[in-house]
């Protein structure tokens, strides 16, 4: 790990508050849950996902678990050259040693897991040659020897960020997606970023379905995803993946047949079709010819079946800018906050956020340092300040979701100007209409102010605990990282925790999705969608502020602009003559202050 006595020391020498606290929320009404937490593995390569968590955790029912990660040994560069997939076993009593090697003799990184009902056990990931994907497997979990075969997926160079589970009706099939374009966009079937399906039915032998694109989301209809901007699941023969980047829709993919044929259900709709940063700009709803500031998905989405086969997604966003056709989209880090969850039983009713990061203090803000060296006072993870949600499920259906967020708390004279993310896990006993309050994973630790934790992932099959791995060490950010100050500051490895909490004690105080915190507000389909003359639109919202309707068709023109005022909260109706506009197909927003909701409407 990156710390050490003489850090500790030195810790306390500068003055920071370095103490051992109490597992849990500090100064929260809630009872503590235990937590045991080992370290199973270390690596100098500390970026494992640019943004959705990936499958690398799986605990079976027999009590056996297996870990991968993105693994550069100890006192090597974090380059790709050097990089490659890290492993650890629990047998049902003990951890593995932590690992020296790789699983993979071809530096392959970004990994995913899958392990099949015969315990067959295979990673699937991507290299820097001319490999491209490829899949590193062997006959039985936790024991025997890791076989590559570099041909299985055709060997295409730009191949890269797959995500890949195990399902089928008898535990056989593989699912894999991954981005067809690679590191420098190449174009692949009419589009840069096409997502690709591909398919195994005799636990990953052959791929007789292998780098399709799925209909609903071919060039037809998007131009494509960016790296690691999806994530899939299973139950049986019934698959779900949940796709989208930050000028797409967010998209769920569900099959009833192991992934022969796809149904498609949009989550949230982005208002301009087909986006083009270098033809267009973000939708001006005020009509002062600038683009205006937004929040969209950030592409971290995860997506999770639970046992009744119910799709469950989690998700976050994130603030961009597009002001003018000749400006290039901005994303701004660590700017918006908010983990959004939605399933299928929301119907018209729009995500809903569940968690933001913590006010420890009960003082109304996060108090996140206004001068720092980095990226808005915490290290730069590619998105929004809570972010990269993971999940999982016990037999009574409870719901167990992680993710990172800041943590108010921690040291910001270290690292100047500059605090720490903590992994958080909250609870729904009742399908997502309620959730716990969360859950500092890191709050057990002597160090928890001076240290960060990140990409947990939840292995899905929980018991009396939520068991998870994640990513420890002293340093904000990471390695890979663009600012020069947050790279250097990661030199050091990081270790990789297995945690695990107990889960009889998350059910105390509670909060719906209606007030942790609050919803800003809520819009509804138009109806009647097709609409042929008069329409309404129904919304509610929480809020005092200014609020507009704005129409734009599919290039993102506004065609409508109708300033409604400062409403206060409540519901309200805005009735819309389609008469006024063409037959065809346009998208509707509703903005109260700085917040909106987009949605496709049809007129005939």
């Amino acid at each position: 790990m990156k710390g050490n006595l003489l850090l500790l020391f030195m810790a306390v020498a500068m003055g920071m508050n370095v103490y051992s606290q109490t597992p849990g929320i500090l100064n929260a009404p809630n009872k503590v849950p235990s937590i045991y937490e080992e370290k199973i593995g270390d690596t100098q390569y500390d970026l494992q996902t640019n943004a959705a968590i990936s499958n690398r955790f799986i605990r079976l029912g027999n009590g056996t678990m297996s870990a991968v990660w993105n693994y550069v040994q100890f006192g090597l560069p974090p380059t790709a050259s050097n990089g490659g997939t890290g492993y650890n076993y629990f047998d049902g009593s003990a951890w593995a040693a932590w690992p020296i090697t790789m699983v993979s003799a071809h530096n392959a990184l970004y990994t995913n897991l899958a392990i099949t009902a015969s315990a067959k056990e295979m990673v699937i990931a991507h290299t820097h040659s001319s490999a491209g994907m490829i899949k590193t497997g062997r006959n039985s979990a936790g024991s025997g020897t890791w076989v590559d075969d570099t041909t299985a997926f055709g060997g295409f160079i730009n191949d890269a960020w797959a995500k890949a589970i195990s399902g089928g009706a008898n535990g056989e099939t593989v699912h894999a997606i991954w981005q067809g374009s690679g590191f420098y966009n190449v174009p692949l079937y009419g589009q840069v970023g096409p997502l690709l399906y591909s398919r195994s039915l005799d636990s990953g032998v052959t791929w007789p379905v292998l780098r399709t694109v799925i209909p609903s989301i071919d060039s037809n209809h998007y131009v494509g995803f960016a790296a690691d901007n999806y994530s899939i699941d299973t139950k049986g023969d019934e698959v779900a993946i949940v796709v989208g980047s930050r000028t797409t829709d967010l998209i769920l993919l569900k099959s009833l047949d192991n992934g022969t044929t796809w149904t498609t259900t949009i989550i949230d709709t982005f208002p301009i079709a087909f986006y083009n940063d270098s033809t267009m700009m973000l939708p001006d709803t005020n009509a002062d010819g600038i683009g205006d500031n937004m929040k969209w998905n950030s592409g971290d989405a995860h997506v999770m079946i639970d046992n009744n086969g119910m799709c469950h997604v989690w998700y976050s966003k994130i603030l961009i800018e597009d002001t003018s056709v000749a400006e290039t989209l901005i994303t701004h880090l660590n700017e918006s906050d908010g983990l959004y969850y939605w399933n299928e039983g929301f119907g018209s009713t729009p995500p809903a956020i569940i968690a933001k990061a913590y006010d420890y203090n009960g003082n109304g803000i996060i108090e996140i340092p206004t001068t720092s060296t980095v990226v808005n006072g915490m290290g730069n993870y590619n998105g929004g300040i809570t972010q990269m949600p993971s999940s999982g499920i016990d037999a009574a259906g409870n719901l167990y979701a992680s993710y990172q967020s800041y943590d108010e708390r921690t040291d910001i004279t270290f690292y100047p100007g500059v605090g720490h993310k903590h992994v958080y896990v909250i609870k729904s006993p009742d399908n997502g209409i309620t959730w716990s309050l969360p859950y500092d994973v890191l709050g057990a630790s002597v160090d928890s102010t001076i240290e960060e934790g990140v990409y947990a992932c939840i292995a899905k099959n929980v018991d009396a605990g939520v068991h998870l791995i994640y990513q420890r060490d002293y340093a904000p950010g990471h390695a890979l990282s663009a600012n020069v100050t947050e790279a250097g500051w990661n030199l050091d490895p990081s270790d990789i925790i297995y945690a695990r909490i107990d889960t009889d004690a998350f059910g105390y105080k509670t909060s719906g999705i209606n007030d942790l915190p609050p919803f800003d507000f809520r819009v509804a389909q138009n109806i009647p969608n097709p609409a042929t003359n008069l329409t309404s639109i129904n919304f509610t919202t929480t809020k005092t502020d200014k609020t507009t309707f704005t129409i734009t068709d599919v290039v993102g023109k506004v065609v409508y602009t109708e300033d409604r005022g400062m409403v206060a909260p409540g519901s309200y109706t805005i009735n819309f003559n389609a008469n006024q506009i063409n037959k065809g197909l346009y998208f509707y927003t509703v903005k109260v202050g700085v917040n909106s909701v987009t949605k496709k409407m049809i007129v005939e």
